[in-house]
């Protein structure tokens, strides 16, 4: 079963590190940005879309999907078996499976990225598919987010 909830994260996009308290009274404002969250089988995705959750039709979009397991724990996706796949809900012919889901971009708290050109504006479904690699502790599960294409 997937539930689905709406959580506000403040994000300090910023390529600092350890940062000490007189350090963060100099860094911009954060960014205050809604996320989806969808549950499976004690799998929890957190996502995110550049740029600002609304991609554009032809432009390269970035798609950051967090894992977690029941209680908060990160699941690293080097202990998963993942696979993103898009499909059009405005054009049944639209569907593709994502290339290389592990592009690390560490600016961004090290999280794994994809990048997705959305070919068409309309309503997309983005699932993404895993199951535990060797050594891992987590059910197989599917998460589903959908989006709007603008121009």
């Amino acid at each position: 079963m997937f539930e689905a909830a709406s959580i506000l994260l403040n994000l300090h996009l910023s390529p600092a590190y350890n940062i000490n308290s007189s350090q963060l009274e100099k860094l911009p404002p954060p960014v205050r940005i809604a996320h989806e969250v969808k549950t499976s089988q004690g799998v929890g995705g957190t996502i995110h879309i550049e740029p600002n959750d609304r991609p554009v039709v032809g432009k390269k979009s970035r798609i950051w999907i967090a894992l977690t397991r029941r209680g908060g724990e990160l699941i690293p996706y080097s202990k998963c078996n993942c696979r993103l796949e898009v499909r059009s809900l405005t054009d049944r012919n639209i569907r593709f499976t994502v290339a290389n889901p592990l592009s690390i971009i560490e600016r961004y708290l090290g999280l794994p990225s994809m990048e997705v050109i959305f070919p068409q504006v309309g309503r997309y479904e983005l699932q993404l598919s895993g199951s535990p690699r060797e050594g891992a502790d987590f059910s197989p599960f599917e998460l589903t987010f959908t989006t709007n294409v603008g121009r």
